[in-house]
């Protein structure tokens, strides 16, 4: 899973992902990948992404994305986090509108990785 990871990044620099409304943003992606070597049954690994938007307005992003074995199946655990732009009204926004633009925008790029890589 870890290879088509990294394909699904290296094929795709650049990112549209979820903005206001039906809206996308562009983002660049750069990303490095990670391997638990302590861990040896069941293989875990994983891929460091960052991204960093065209417009001021949407907050860049740092995230894991963890390959996790459960069953049969294949787990993605994706932990990150954001610094919003736009000083206290920027925070302010976030607390009212902006987390759930950032989760709508992770459910759409896990969604994206799961039905693509």
């Amino acid at each position: 899973m870890i290879d088509r990871l990294e394909a699904f990044f290296s094929r795709r620099p650049k990112l549209q992902v979820k903005a206001l409304g039906s809206s996308t943003a562009g983002v660049d992606v750069r990303y490095s990948l990670l391997y638990d070597w302590t861990r040896v049954t069941p293989p875990r690994g994983g891929i460091a992404f960052a991204w960093r938007p065209a417009w001021r307005g949407f907050p860049s992003f740092g995230a894991t994305l963890t390959v996790q074995s459960v069953s049969e199946e294949t787990e993605l655990i994706l932990e990150g986090s954001y610094d919003p732009p736009g000083g206290v009204l920027g925070r302010l926004f976030d607390l009212a509108v902006g987390k759930r633009l950032a989760v709508r925008t992770m459910d759409a790029l896990l969604d994206e990785l799961a039905h693509q890589t």
